[in-house]
């Protein structure tokens, strides 16, 4: 950009603030200290890759005497020897507001000791730490102006040491944890950390569901997500933890209270009202059915007040299979839902529990609105016309039945569509897309 004209050459070498990002991955030593010369007075930006030992030393020299400029500093290591690198910032940063650290454990072959004496503990305007794969003592460490935290651990850590650091974090408004072994959850305490600020969690293990949620009050939390095995068991198929939640928990949980919204989908749902947010993600093999036990696992949250419930997942694989059996025990416990959606699963299972069998009579008495987003599929008109059919018999009738195909209806949904339309109180059918039923996890 300098070498379009003398004018652009100008403006770029005199402006300060396009000098503060120095990376370390891409500029050799004598760039930074281009850098550093026309940033001028500036707050820097500070990133260093370290993947040899030859990385060290320029980094670590440029760090150090301008450790009282940095604002950003991320240092990301495969190096067995950053423990002792670390050691060396000793000096206060008073400008430092984002910190991220990130060892790998793969290289390293353990989670490496962040010492609590780095920086003199002096982090006054620190807003938002990042911590992966560092043994540390939480304890040690008091952040009053931290608003995000991130912290990924392999070894063994107290829920006890995690929960005293977030007291001392009164401001936090974003936490996301992972932790792979905990020590046994204990039950909650007496008194538990209340984070008035915080707004959104998550946690990405089984072992930070099963822990730390239990000592925590969270007032105004208006998203969450919880990754685990939720069996409803104390241990999984594997032997291993299965994560749990302390019913007296939940009360504690604003997003919990009012909800009238449900998503189920392969290995996962979300829990929807007004205060918020409630994502379960289950690990693979966990929940492969829809059924009661998935939502009841929860209790004692409350899911007879649902009224509108998504069942099913995105397009682009082979529709999601369910059971009779599975179905009917969800729909005996939803018994409010009045909108009822399904999205590229296999319908006959729905249809068959709608359609009043003769040992539990009618299941959703309260549905009034039926959306069917067919998939790759062809569906099944006849199956339909049945469990419409069953309903009207019982003084039950389908209310509003959508059909939503990915390509133009069949020649058997068109020639049954005459007698649904006598069976239903509204029916419509046409071509559309898929909707999204997922989140980024």
């Amino acid at each position: 950009m300098t070498h379009v004209c003398r004018s652009w050459r100008n403006v770029l070498l005199s402006t300060p603030s396009l000098w503060v990002h120095i990376d370390f991955a891409t500029l050799m030593s004598k760039q930074a200290k281009g850098f550093l010369r026309r940033s001028r007075n500036q707050l820097l930006e500070i990133h260093q890759f370290l993947e040899s030992e030859g990385h060290v030393e320029p980094f670590l020299s440029t760090t150090l005497r301008n450790i009282h400029r940095i604002r950003w500093l991320e240092i990301v290591s495969f190096l067995p020897h950053l423990e002792g690198m670390l050691t060396q910032l000793t000096e206060p940063a008073p400008n430092l507001e984002h910190l991220n650290i990130a060892n790998d454990p793969n290289v390293t072959e353990r989670d490496i000791e962040l010492y609590d004496g780095i920086f003199g503990s002096h982090l006054p305007k620190l807003t938002s730490l990042s911590l992966q794969y560092l043994r540390t003592n939480l304890r040690a460490f008091h952040f009053p102006s931290l608003t995000r935290f991130f912290l990924a651990m392999d070894g063994h850590i107290s829920v006890r040491d995690l929960a005293f650091f977030l007291e001392g974090c009164p401001l936090l408004e974003y936490i996301k944890i992972s932790l792979d072994s905990l020590h046994q959850p204990i039950a909650p305490p007496r008194k538990r950390v209340r984070l008035a600020a915080l707004k959104e969690l998550r946690f990405d293990q089984t072992a930070s569901t099963s822990g730390l949620l239990d000592h925590l009050v969270l007032p105004k939390c208006t998203e969450m997500m919880l990754k685990g095995r939720f069996t409803g068991e104390i241990l999984d198929q594997d032997g291993e933890p299965a994560a749990r939640i302390h019913p007296s928990s939940i009360d504690h949980i604003s997003v919990t209270r009012g909800i009238t919204k449900a998503t189920a989908m392969v290995n996962s749902c979300i829990l929807s009202g007004p205060n918020g947010n409630l994502r379960f993600y289950c690990f693979e093999g966990t929940r492969e059915t829809f059924d009661a036990g998935f939502f009841t696992s929860f209790s004692p949250i409350s899911v007879l007040e649902i009224k509108e419930l998504w069942v099913g997942q995105s397009a682009g694989g082979r529709p999601w299979v369910q059971t009779t059996t599975g179905v009917c025990s969800a729909f005996r416990v939803l018994k409010k839902v009045e909108d009822l959606t399904i999205v590229d699963c296999e319908t006959e299972p729905f249809f068959a529990v709608l359609g009043a069998p003769a040992d539990v009579g009618v299941l959703l008495p309260g549905l009034r609105r039926l959306t069917i987003h067919v998939g790759r599929r062809d569906l099944d008109p006849s199956a339909l016309v049945r469990c419409a059919k069953a309903r009207k018999e019982c003084s039950q009738p389908l209310g509003e039945v959508t059909v939503v195909f990915e390509e133009e209806p069949g020649a058997g949904f068109i020639q049954e569509a005459r007698s649904l339309r006598e069976l239903v109180v509204q029916l419509t059918y046409h071509v559309g897309n898929t909707p999204k039923l997922y989140w980024e996890h």
